[in-house]
């Protein structure tokens, strides 16, 4: 009988993307307009980890943040990364960027 698999990716979001008003609210309560950021974990769907987050500039365009002027972006993926991990879930591709990752396990595998 075949195992089933199930599959989770790595995505970047704005924190509070999933609802307008807590982008807007997070923006205007932060000391110098910054967005912020986190790495999430996406299976079917719906995210099932959230990294710590880490503030962004806000701009205009479709600019990807660097760890230059993002700090804590390193920081926040490797932290997701070793959670995702520690779970059992195995990485079988990465993108051209740092957090184009997808990961796969068995489903019904135990978590730590």
């Amino acid at each position: 009988m075949p195992e089933d698999i199930e599959t989770l990716r790595v995505e970047l979001e704005e924190v509070g993307a999933r609802h307008w008003w807590a982008a807007l609210l997070a923006t205007l309560s932060s000391q110098s307009g910054n967005a912020y950021m986190r790495f999430v974990g996406i299976v079917d769907g719906k995210p099932r980890y959230c990294g710590p987050t880490f503030p962004v500039p806000r701009l205009w365009g479709p600019e990807l943040p660097q760890e230059k002027w993002a700090p804590g972006l390193g920081e926040s993926l490797t932290e997701l990364q070793q959670r995702i991990e520690s779970d059992g879930w195995h990485q079988v591709a990465r993108g051209a960027r740092a957090w184009d990752l997808t990961y796969q396990r068995s489903v019904g595998e135990p978590t730590s």
